[in-house]
């Protein structure tokens, strides 16, 4: 996998508020609660089946209930029991096999992950808080099939089997279940030969986002329509039910064919099951800071979609300009309490920040988009529907491509 760019010798803000982010990764400074956020930042992963397509059969009334108070989790690491049934049998908590079995299980998902998807390299290509990320290298007999390969973290010892099964699963049951050609695509959920489980999922050979942000080299034309893609990408995700977030430039990987792909469910919320007409409300402060919807903060439950339109846009700042808007949305921020205190009546669009740093046919929406009071803001259908998005156009996989495949 491509190694990350070096910064351009003109240091940006975006490159100096990561400075130190970069040189800790491994010490988990940040305040979020992603089970691998940045392990996602160097490969991708693969879009997954519909959330929205129901268990193999009709929950009964209780069962749905029970699914729906799960729903509402904290960082996704409860899951509804109707999603578990999307699980491989050795991993159903409602399976059980002798011990006998389940080292005939084990066994044969050992060896599915070498003769399936190939020999790991040794040196990652990715690490995070409870994740290490390895490129599987399979040969088909000329050519060449790599896979990223996400290994999971061993159970805690104060943590029960059924505990660690659940936060195991929770983020491949969300995953494996989207297809989307801007969502990573999840294969498949095994044991190595160590007996690790490890997620295996679609390698994006172009690197992340932020990589590409801070080489500086992006350009408007090709961050609008990495903008497009994203929102076309949130848009999926939201009517399958499930909220990501997450969204920054390290969960976000380039396939170099000119796609981008939204990775890492780690902390993903499911706040509509498929047979359900309501939208449940999420909990929890999860995501990294300078992307965090200020509700987050504020309130103890909140509207998850909201979240990712927020966050999208704070991206999107980053992208055409390399540096972040402020570090955090709360009051103590001082750059963020003046642009909520003149948001609602700003003197001109052009010279409220960040609004005047965007794109001019932009405003709006941005407007919209980044509305500090999640009443105000507004969701992705009518994002979708702004003039000025559909006008952009994606260049995925065709036409003359440059460094990142546009």
């Amino acid at each position: 996998m491509a190694t990350q760019p070096q910064p351009d010798k003109k240091t940006s803000k975006f490159s100096k508020l990561f400075d130190k982010k970069d040189k800790d990764k491994d010490k988990d400074k940040e305040q979020v609660q992603s089970s691998a956020g940045s392990e996602h930042s160097q490969h991708s992963q693969q879009p997954q089946q519909p959330a929205s397509r129901p268990p193999s059969r009709p929950p009964s009334r209780q069962q749905a209930k029970r699914a729906n108070s799960e729903t509402n989790s904290d960082g996704g690491s409860k899951l509804s029991h109707a999603l578990l049934d999307l699980l491989p049998a050795p991993l159903n908590r409602k399976s059980s096999a002798s011990s006998h079995n389940k080292d005939k299980d084990d066994h044969n998902s050992t060896a599915s992950l070498g003769k399936k998807y190939g020999v790991c390299d040794k040196i990652a290509i990715g690490r995070g808080a409870t994740a290490v990320v390895r490129l599987a290298h399979r040969w088909d007999r000329s050519d060449e099939k790599l896979f990223a390969v996400k290994e999971f973290r061993k159970r805690r010892k104060n943590e029960t089997e059924k505990e660690y099964v659940k936060k195991l699963t929770s983020e491949f049951c969300i995953s494996s279940t989207l297809h989307h050609n801007n969502i990573i695509e999840t294969v498949d959920l095994v044991k190595d030969e160590n007996s690790h489980w490890c997620e295996v999922m679609e390698y994006c050979p172009g690197g992340d986002l932020y990589a590409a942000i801070k080489k500086g080299q992006l350009g408007d034309r090709l961050a609008m329509g990495f903008f497009k893609q994203i929102l076309s990408g949130i848009s999926y995700l939201h009517s399958m039910g499930v909220a990501h977030r997450d969204i920054k430039p390290e969960n976000l990987l380039l396939d170099g064919r000119g796609s981008v792909k939204i990775t890492d469910f780690g902390v993903s919320d499911v706040f509509r099951m498929c047979w359900e007409k309501k939208t449940h409300m999420s909990k929890g402060l999860c995501g990294s800071e300078p992307y965090i919807a200020p509700e987050l903060f504020e309130q103890k439950e909140y509207d998850a979609r909201l979240v990712d339109i927020w966050s999208a846009a704070i991206v999107f700042y980053c992208m055409t300009n390399q540096e972040l808007p402020w570090r955090v949305a709360r009051i103590a921020d001082p750059t963020f309490s003046q642009y909520e205190q003149t948001w609602k009546r700003p003197p001109k669009l052009t010279e409220l920040h960040p609004i005047k740093e965007f794109p001019r046919e932009s405003h709006q929406i941005i407007l919209k988009m980044l509305a500090p009071n999640p009443k105000d803001r507004c969701l992705i259908e009518e994002v979708l529907k702004d003039d000025w998005v559909k006008s952009i156009k994606t260049h995925q996989h065709g036409g003359s491509r440059d460094e990142y495949g546009s």
